[in-house]
């Protein structure tokens, strides 16, 4: 598909934020609820749709569709709680067949890289390094910077979008309705908006939008895998602008690092 220069990309590694980000770009935009995922519905329905047009993708930054002076939203969570997140999804969704599917064998996978959409650290370097190319019009965003400070986000992101999105946010009581509709307690009470039964077969509805949050991992990590993790974060990005993200949210012992 080719990109048209009014286009919004919400771009993310699977289980980072695409949901909330969407839900918060259509909103000050008054837009219908339709934003595909341009890997799932294909060219030719993208295509088809009107201007201005919000797609999702969870393609690498090498192969999403760029140009033409589209913006891109790129969102980034920790990887411990990305994880455990895309562990609960694939439990929730009926065509991973995965619904009793045991944590250290989706540890493991994931680790491997052998998941859908690859590797966790091959799609964040990728974002990262066409960030720094400057060669399109990328936000970045932090999931857990999301949660501490949803209403600077949403005037962030309206102001990146700008013209009537950015005019919107100016109105602090337009701006609170925003917030509050977008708040994850909100959302979770309103799936169907964005997963509807007749698209998405679940096992178990309420795990789809859970509970948002950081550090929700510790619950199933063990303190080995927590290492592995962390050695593996450093070997990857320690030559990143990455590489000091996410100290406090990725620690075992969060004491530690408030010492």
């Amino acid at each position: 598909m080719k990109p048209r220069p009014d286009d919004i990309f919400v771009c993310t590694y699977p289980k980072s934020g695409t949901t909330w980000i969407q839900h918060i770009v259509h909103e000050p935009m008054a837009m219908c609820d339709l934003s595909p995922m341009i890997e799932a519905s294909g060219a030719q329905f993208a295509n088809a749709l009107e201007s201005p047009r919000i797609l999702k993708s969870h393609l690498t930054y090498a192969d999403v569709p760029k140009g033409a002076g589209a913006k891109y939203i790129y969102a980034c969570r920790n990887p411990k709680d990305c994880l455990t997140s895309y562990y609960h999804h694939q439990r929730a969704l009926k065509h991973y067949e995965f619904e009793h599917g045991n944590f250290d064998v989706f540890f493991d996978i994931f680790m491997d890289g052998r998941i859908s959409f690859g590797d966790y650290f091959d799609h964040l370097i990728s974002w990262l390094d066409g960030i720094e190319k400057g060669e399109e019009k990328i936000m970045l965003l932090r999931y857990e910077d999301m949660l501490a400070a949803l209403p600077s986000t949403v005037v962030q992101i309206a102001n990146f979008l700008e013209g009537s999105a950015e005019e919107l946010v100016r109105d602090e009581q337009q701006l609170a309705k925003i917030v509050e509709s977008s708040s994850l307690a909100s959302m979770k009470m309103n799936q169907q908006r964005w997963f509807p039964d007749t698209y998405f077969q679940l096992n178990h509805r309420d795990e789809f939008i859970r509970k948002g949050g950081s550090r929700n991992w510790k619950s199933l990590f063990s303190i080995e895998q927590s290492q592995l993790l962390d050695e593996r974060f450093r070997q990857r990005l320690e030559a990143t602008a990455a590489a000091g993200w996410w100290q406090k949210e990725m620690a075992w012992d969060v004491r530690k690092k408030e010492s």
